[in-house]
C-alpha cells in the first residue's frame, strides 16, 4: 500500500484494477478539462470508465484518488507502468504556481519511493516526468493533453522537485520498480513560533536552519541549502541533533524548540504583517469638502476619510497642525487642497479644476505618496 503523505486521501469505490501496478517508470501529467470537484464526482460514477492516482486544484489542493499498488484508469497502456495526474484546467492553460509545486511534490515522492528518475521522461518506454499525448495511440490517442503550455512547464516541476529532495534526483541502482522504498528519514511538520520547519517547509528560515547547519559542521547537503525543506535537510538536522546528545526519536530530524533556540541563539518568529494601507472614499470627501465649510467650526461629515487627507496635506506643509486631525474638511482645509491641486505633484491644475474639491486624480496622486488607496 502506497498512500502519499500530504495528499487528501479521495478513495474512489470503482474505475481502477486493485493491485494491477505492476511497475512505476514515472508520473504522466494530464489536464482535466474540468474542475476538481467534477472530476472527483465523475471518478466516482462507474459510466466514466476513467481514474487517476493525484489530481491537483488551481489553488492547490492536492487529492488522491486510487492507491499506486493499484492501476488507475488514465492513459490506457500506460496505466500498467505509469502513475497520473490529473490538474483542473481546460486545454490550453499552463499550470498555477500552486499546480507545479502540486506535481512537483508528486514527483519527489514517487522519485523517493519508487525511485523515479528526476528527469523529464523520453517517451513511453522512458522514466522520470511524462505527459499523457507522448504516447500517442497506444495512451488512447491523447495528443493534446495536457497542451503544449504544460508540457513546457515539465522541466520546471522537475527541478522543483529536485529542490524537495536535495539531490541530484537520479534514481537507485536497478531504476524503478513497483515496490515501495521506505523513505530513510522523517516527513513530518512542526510549527515553533509562527514558521514551519520539516519536509516540504518553505521560506528564507528554512536557509538560515540550513546555513546554521553547515556553520556547525551538520551538512548532509548534496548542494544547497536553499528555501525548501528537503530530506537533505532533515538528515542535516539529525546530525545537529546527535551532536546535541539526543537518540533515537529524538534524534528524527525534525527541529525542536531547544535544539533550534542552541542552533541559531534564539528562536526566530513569524514576522508581523504589514499594516494595510488606509483607504479614503473619493465620494465621501467630495461630500465633506462641499458641506463641512458651511457647518460650525469643526464640524464633520465622514470624518474618517478626511482625517487621512488632512494629515497626508500637513506632511506635504500646506496645513497647519491644528487643523490636520480634526476630520473636518473645512474652508482652510479646502484652501489647503486647492494649493496641491495646483502644485506640480498634484497635477498642476488651474482655474476650477483647483477649487479644492478633491478629483480622483489629485486624491490619487496624494495617496501614492503617503500611503492610503482612494476608492470610490
Amino acid at each position: 500500500m502506497a498512500r502519499m503523505t500530504g495528499a487528501t486521501w479521495r478513495p474512489i469505490p470503482v474505475n481502477y484494477t486493485g493491485g494491477g501496478q505492476t511497475s512505476v517508470r514515472g508520473v504522466v501529467v494530464h489536464i482535466m478539462a474540468g474542475t476538481l470537484a467534477g472530476t472527483d464526482s465523475w471518478f466516482r460514477n462507474s459510466a466514466a470508465q476513467a481514474s487517476s492516482h493525484f489530481g491537483t486544484g488551481r489553488s492547490g489542493a492536492l487529492y488522491q484518488w486510487v492507491d499506486t499498488k493499484d492501476r488507475a484508469w488514465a492513459q490506457a497502456d500506460g496505466n500498467r507502468s505509469w502513475l497520473s495526474v490529473e490538474n483542473e484546467g481546460k486545454g490550453g492553460d499552463a499550470l498555477t504556481d500552486a499546480q507545479l509545486d502540486r506535481n512537483a511534490q508528486v514527483l519527489a515522492w514517487a522519485h523517493e519511493v519508487y525511485g523515479v528518475p528526476l528527469q523529464v521522461a523520453s517517451g513511453p518506454s522512458g522514466s522520470g516526468l511524462g505527459w499523457h499525448g507522448m504516447g500517442g495511440s497506444a495512451w488512447g490517442g491523447h495528443t493534446s493533453c495536457p497542451g503544449p503550455k504544460i508540457v513546457a512547464q515539465l522541466p520546471e516541476i522537475v527541478k522543483r522537485a529536485k529542490a524537495l529532495v536535495g539531490g541530484s534526483g537520479t534514481a537507485p541502482q536497478g531504476g524503478s520498480s513497483s515496490t515501495p522504498v521506505t523513505p530513510s528519514v522523517s516527513r513530518a511538520k512542526v510549527t515553533i513560533n509562527g514558521l514551519t520547519y520539516g519536509y516540504g517547509a518553505k521560506g528564507d528560515h528554512v536557509t538560515t536552519v540550513g546555513r546554521a547547519l553547515v556553520k556547525n559542521g551538520c551538512s548532509a547537503y548534496v548542494k544547497g541549502p536553499g528555501p525548501t525543506w528537503s530530506d537533505a535537510d532533515t538528515r542535516s538536522y539529525q546530525k545537529w541533533q546527535t551532536k546535541c546528545g539526543y537518540s533515537g526519536a529524538d534524534a528524527d530530524g525534525v527541529p525542536g524548540e531547544v535544539s533550534l533556540k542552541k542552533l541559531l541563539g534564539k528562536l526566530p518568529s513569524k514576522p508581523a504583517a504589514k499594516p494595510s494601507k488606509p483607504k479614503v472614499s473619493l465620494k465621501n470627501v467630495i461630500a465633506a469638502a462641499r458641506r463641512d465649510p458651511g457647518l460650525r467650526q469643526g464640524g464633520t461629515t465622514h470624518a474618517a476619510d478626511v482625517k487621512v487627507v488632512e494629515a497626508a496635506l500637513k506632511a506635504e506643509k500646506l496645513l497647519s497642525a491644528a487643523y490636520a486631525s480634526d476630520g473636518s474638511f473645512g474652508s482652510i482645509t479646502v484652501a489647503a487642497y486647492a494649493k496641491w491641486q495646483r502644485s506640480k505633484a498634484g497635477g498642476s491644475y488651474t482655474g476650477s479644476a483647483a477649487d479644492g474639491i478633491p478629483g480622483s486624480d489629485s486624491l490619487k496622486r496624494l495617496g501614492a505618496r503617503h500611503g492610503f488607496t482612494v476608492v470610490a
